[in-house]
């Protein structure tokens, strides 16, 4: 583990910090919308990721590549995982994982809404992510350090999940259940919260959130490959025709998101803690759901009030879980010698 320092934010920065993480989390909203229309005309969502991956790991190189300072971060970044005489490692090889946890929800996503349904899929995610949230800020997985587990974080995550059941509860559940599906979605849910703290961590440890992308879309980037293989070999399928970036150049821009909230939130979950920024992820995909719908909804229909409720209901969690007591970070902890 990482023992940077890695000073707090004042108020307005930790206010700013907030709003990054709900208005990038609300454009995962609009990523989704692309890449599920990606995977319909390709008749296959893994194959959508997939790609999405690729062009968010294309974009992430040559950001990377082209920056001087974000080249010196993958140098101190090898530098720290390396294991030196007297020192030790700063980081651990396996805190360079985070990616295993975006792309295991994105295949969770593609192989089991069709048997849970999307209503049952979300609860699921949400649940398992806010709950893993405490446990990884209680251990202090993250570089926000140790944050005790105490009855207001506990209220404000139950509160949150309480309002992500009432706002998908009017989708209608078509699916086939499955048992297995659901524990696939809960698991994802639970390797969400992981890959935000391991994100986090290698971003402070470098010194760049790029840096942070970088591992992060090179790792799910060989998830999914062995997903797509895996899945073509069980599943053997006609892959539908690729969609023209000329013609249609918007169904290829889910990658160019994934870069955006991948960095935005290895740059804030070290001043907002894991639990913190997994609500506020949710207030901003609830959030821009409701005025996509709003935009694209047909006029005659009225707009979700359940969903708007829900908004309300995770920004009152938000609100709850923000003002209570903050972690206490490594370096500041002492560490018994025996």
């Amino acid at each position: 583990m990482t023992t940077n320092s890695h000073p707090g934010l004042n108020k307005a920065g930790r206010a700013t910090a907030m709003v990054a993480a709900v208005v990038v989390s609300a454009l995962t909203v609009v990523q989704s919308r692309i890449n599920g229309q990606l995977g319909k005309e390709l008749d296959d969502g893994i194959l959508a990721a997939w790609i999405s991956f690729v062009i968010g790991l294309v974009a992430i190189v040559v950001i990377v590549v082209a920056s001087k300072r974000h080249r010196k971060a993958v140098g101190v970044l090898r530098d720290a995982v390396r294991k030196k005489p007297g020192r030790g490692r700063l980081i651990a090889p396996w805190e360079l994982l985070g990616g295993l946890g975006g792309a295991t929800f994105v295949a969770a996503q593609s192989t089991t809404v069709q048997y849970l349904g999307v209503a049952v899929f979300t609860v699921a995610v949400v649940a398992a992510q806010n709950a893993n949230s405490l446990v990884v800020d209680r251990v202090g997985l993250g570089p926000a350090g140790v944050q005790a587990i105490t009855s207001r974080r506990v209220v404000a995550a139950i509160i949150a999940t309480a309002g992500v059941a009432l706002a998908v509860s009017s989708r209608a559940s078509d699916g086939d259940f499955k048992f297995a599906a659901l524990i696939f979605a809960l698991i994802a849910g639970l390797l969400i919260a992981v890959q935000q703290a391991l994100n986090g961590q290698v971003a402070a440890t470098s010194g760049s959130p790029f840096v942070a992308g970088l591992g992060n879309f090179v790792v799910g980037f060989v998830g999914l490959s062995f997903a797509v293989v895996i899945y073509q070999l069980v599943s053997p399928h006609q892959i539908g025709q690729f969609p023209s970036p000329i013609d249609d150049p918007w169904i290829y821009v889910g990658g160019f998101i994934g870069v955006l909230f991948i960095v935005v939130a290895a740059s804030v979950v070290h001043s907002l803690g894991v639990l913190l920024f997994a609500l506020l992820s949710i207030v901003g995909q609830m959030g821009g759901a409701l005025i996509l719908d709003i935009v694209v909804r047909d006029p005659n229909e009225p707009v979700n009030l359940l969903l708007v409720l829900g908004v309300a209901i995770t920004g009152g969690a938000v609100a709850l879980a923000a003002t209570a007591k903050q972690g206490v970070r490594r370096e500041d902890v002492a560490i018994p010698n025996d």
